[in-house]
């Protein structure tokens, strides 16, 4: 028994779940960041259609309505993807992904390292391709992160657009300074699900810079 068992052929699972360039970029130190060059025609992001939901514009959504759609959207970007990773345990399949489609910023808080606002943000064949191959490994939930995503107002609307069509449930991390109206409607239209809010203090503290 001792003998069969020294013979097996054991496999060794990667110490990582990356692309294996990827990885190395990642962990090479002192060399910069390279950008994800497209493969092939670069793609582009559909140019979404407004309103892509006229029939809300009429009449509000009563109060039952909205808690059966919440339910059924929350059941299909959370539930169903939570019982898929526990059952494909050993495989990459995220419940939630942060996009950074942005680097720059409106502000510059002395706590965050997105400072550089000559970094060029993400593109939209990036963009497409990142939520595409998401959808592929049975990710539903999409955080958009920056920098300050809105600084890119219409690339941001493509990309909620985009993401929404394929069933995610879209998150919008935002300092709120851009925020009006006009955004509000359209990503609101587009399928965003839930903005956050990022607020340093309510009341005025001389002390941060």
């Amino acid at each position: 028994m001792s003998g069969s068992i020294s013979h097996r052929s054991k496999k060794t699972s990667p110490s990582h779940r990356l692309d294996s360039s990827l990885h190395e970029q990642l962990h090479a130190p002192g060399q910069s960041r390279r950008p994800l060059h497209p493969v092939g025609t670069p793609l582009s992001l559909p140019v979404p259609p407004y309103p892509r939901h006229p029939e809300f514009l009429d009449r509000e959504m009563t109060e039952p309505e909205y808690h059966r759609f919440n339910r059924i959207r929350s059941w299909k970007a959370w539930g169903v993807p939570y019982l898929q990773s526990r059952w494909h345990s050993r495989k990459l399949r995220p419940i939630v992904s942060y996009l950074f489609t942005e680097y720059g910023c409106n502000l510059d808080c002395h706590y965050c390292w997105s400072y550089n606002n000559r970094t060029r943000g993400m593109t939209e064949d990036t963009a497409r391709r990142s939520i595409d191959w998401l959808e592929s490994i049975g990710c539903r939930v999409l955080a958009l992160m920056g920098g300050e995503p809105l600084l890119r107002r219409d690339f941001v609307h493509k990309v909620t657009d985009y993401a929404a069509q394929k069933g995610f449930f879209i998150y919008l991390a935002t300092n709120g300074r851009t925020l009006d109206p006009p955004i509000l409607d359209r990503l609101g239209d587009a399928g965003l699900s839930v903005i956050n809010l990022a607020i340093d203090s309510v009341e005025e503290r001389p002390e941060l810079p």
